[in-house]
């Protein structure tokens, strides 16, 4: 990492990073990444999962909501509102994933039905890019800052890719961090 690039360039170089990896690889990562997170504490202790939806070359996260429900653990995924306010993510209970339809940004939503309020919640957060001390960079939008920001008793599981996880990513005071970062070779402890 150059010392001055910023977070918009790093989203940029590790976008592309991330997106040059064969859709095999991405998927044998995303296979090993779910075997790490079902036997990590945090999941296992959790009742209720809110997990973010795959799009484009994230992580997958299907075989995780599909196994959650069979553990008997509620499901909820994020939808984005757009008010007079601005916009802003609330997560909504699901129990299909043919209840999704694209929504925001094209990304899969669930319809605004059963809002989510656990009180036993393990969120999965995506991003862009990490630092192995749990610096995130997510997609510019503050929607995980600003959702966690108002639940600070949620625990925080991020997923990611080996190489989105750098030495340091620049970061600031309102950034929330996840409790740790699962890629296909380690976890991080943050």
């Amino acid at each position: 990492m150059k010392s001055l690039e910023t977070k918009k360039e790093i989203r940029a170089r590790i976008k592309k990073d991330r997106a040059s990896l064969p859709a095999e690889m991405r998927q044998a990562f995303s296979d090993r990444i779910f075997k790490a997170v079902i036997g990590h504490p945090l999941y296992q202790k959790a009742e209720e999962i809110y997990c973010y939806v795959a799009f484009g070359e994230e992580v997958s996260t299907l075989r995780l909501v599909e196994y959650s429900w069979k553990m008997g653990k509620k499901v909820a995924v994020p939808k984005i509102h757009v008010d007079n306010s601005g916009l802003r993510m609330v997560f909504y209970y699901i129990d299909s994933m043919d209840e999704l339809s694209e929504g925001y940004y094209g990304i899969s939503e669930p319809p605004a039905e059963r809002q989510a309020a656990g009180s036993n919640v393990l969120v999965i957060m995506p991003g862009v890019a990490f630092d192995r001390r749990g610096g995130r960079i997510g997609y510019g939008k503050g929607f995980y800052d600003s959702y966690l920001g108002k639940h600070p008793e949620y625990r925080r599981i991020a997923l990611a890719y080996e190489i989105q996880c750098l030495d340091l990513i620049p970061s600031e005071e309102h950034d929330i961090r996840p409790e740790c970062i699962i890629t296909e070779k380690e976890i991080y402890t943050c």
